[in-house]
């Protein structure tokens, strides 16, 4: 169990740069084979692919939109009595080869982007310590915990695990979730996408998005993008975007992931299950395109050896080598500074205080939410039952059926708000607040979608109140 699944998840961590490696190996010029590559399948909310997304003119109408709705913002006037605070979980810094990023970068970008509460989730690397050679506590205002993305599991110990590791004295899954979880530790399932049937009784949550799997089937992007690197109008033109539209570039493959949502919904019918977001975030998709002579160039990729491609593989390099010398830099491409990690999609956290155990406490009881915030900021979200004027319980938490029991739901923008009751869509309304009577028991959650561009996308996923 431990060394396949460890390997496997290290290499799927690299995204683009394994993606883009591996499409090396095809045969025959660099662009014949991204005109062979079918288009993705659209998702639900979605009417553009990927690289129609990734046209100027999209681009310009994603960033209107979103600021549009970012000045729309109204106070939230229902109140769930704790603070809402953004949170950061599935982070790699330092952590290796594959990972650009360091500690105080990611601290640096939490700061610019509001984020308060980072929980990272190094790589196991024996005899390096995940625990006490990590940050833990307060840095600079940003609480950090420290974690392991380890055995398909975001894990947060309390205590140092690495002996275990080590020795691997763990023999089965149930041995690794009891060993985490000693004293208090926080465990979520991670890739959901290739654990649809792991059991989750005995998990705290699971990331109900991951930025990562969300690109898994992004293979028409990345045959555009190995061309781009050999393309020097392609190359500009995509430094150009990223430079004017950072936070748009970074989205554009954003999806409903409907078969994680699945599960999420069915495991909720027997068990309380967090649902988080994992932002996977390297900072490691930076391509750099340097000559090295005048008839080749070097294409860099953190986390992967350098590829050289000759004018002879490639006679359009003849343009780009025209009067250029040797260590010479074309072009840089840097998809994912952690900035746009952090702002793309944060785990909001309902806490009384920022400190360790309030964090590990909300997130064993639900009080959670998972938003998209570069489409606009949720803070002050709600999502509350209340008998008779007064307020019984908040998202995540379980109560029993009582007679006018009704459940409220206010958003800072008014967004297509979907109510589903055990996985099942039970009411839909385009406003900013909802109000609905629970007739009966049953898990309930809610989402909210924003109209980007002519495009539906979703938004906000509360964590549910189960009425029993």
């Amino acid at each position: 169990m431990h060394n396949g699944l460890s390997i496997h998840r290290k290499s799927a961590c690299l995204t683009f740069a394994l993606a883009l490696s591996l499409s090396w190996c095809y045969r025959g010029t660099l662009l014949a084979h991204t005109q062979q590559t079918p288009a993705k399948k659209l998702t639900a909310g979605r009417k553009y692919t990927t690289l129609e997304r990734l046209k100027p003119e999209r681009l310009r109408a994603v960033k209107e939109d979103r600021l549009r709705w970012q000045s729309k913002r109204q106070p939230v006037a229902l109140a769930t009595g704790l603070q809402d605070v953004k949170a950061i979980l599935h982070a790699h810094a330092e952590d290796s080869a594959h990972t650009g990023g360091t500690r105080p970068e990611l601290l640096a970008a939490a700061k610019r982007t509001g984020v308060q509460i980072i929980l990272l989730t190094d790589h196991v690397r024996p005899p390096k310590d995940f625990i006490n050679d990590s940050w833990r506590g307060m840095r600079d205002g940003v609480l950090f915990i420290p974690g392991a993305e380890s055995e398909g599991f975001l894990a947060y110990p309390q205590q140092s695990i690495i002996q275990a590791h080590i020795s691997k004295s763990f023999k089965t899954r149930d041995d690794y979730i009891g060993l985490v979880k000693t004293g208090g530790g926080n465990l979520f399932l991670s890739h959901v996408e290739e654990k649809d049937d792991w059991p989750t009784d005995k998990l705290d949550g699971l990331e109900i998005y991951n930025h990562h799997t969300d690109f898994m089937d992004e293979n028409e992007f990345l045959f555009f993008l190995r061309g781009a690197l050999t393309n020097p109008e392609r190359l500009k033109q995509l430094e150009q975007l990223i430079a004017e539209f950072p936070q748009e570039v970074f989205g554009v493959s954003q999806d409903y992931l409907a078969q994680i949502i699945a599960k999420w919904d069915r495991d909720l019918l027997t068990h309380r299950l967090t649902g988080v977001s994992a932002n996977d975030c390297h900072h490691n998709q930076v391509f750099t395109v340097k000559v090295v002579s005048s008839h080749a160039i070097e294409i860099n990729v953190i986390g992967d050896p350098p590829r050289q491609i000759t004018t002879e593989q490639q006679p359009r390099l003849a343009e780009i080598l025209k009067g250029r010398q040797p260590g010479d830099l074309l072009g840089k491409l840097d998809f994912d500074p952690y900035d746009n990690s952090l702002r793309y999609v944060t785990t909001h956290l309902l806490l009384r205080t920022i400190d360790e155990p309030a964090v590990r406490q909300a997130l064993q009881q639900s009080h959670a939410y998972v938003a998209h915030d570069w489409l606009c900021d949720p803070t002050g979200f709600a999502f509350v039952a209340e008998r008779k004027g007064k307020r019984v319980a908040v998202l995540g938490d379980e109560l029993a059926w009582q007679k006018d029991l009704q459940l409220r739901l206010a958003t800072p923008v008014a967004g297509t708000i979907k109510l589903y009751r055990n996985g099942k869509l039970l009411q839909e309304a385009l406003a900013d607040k909802l109000t609905v009577p629970v007739a009966e028991p049953g898990v309930y959650r809610a989402e909210v979608w924003l109209e980007i561009d002519g495009e539906q996308r979703p938004w906000i996923y509360a964590n549910p109140i189960r009425v029993l």
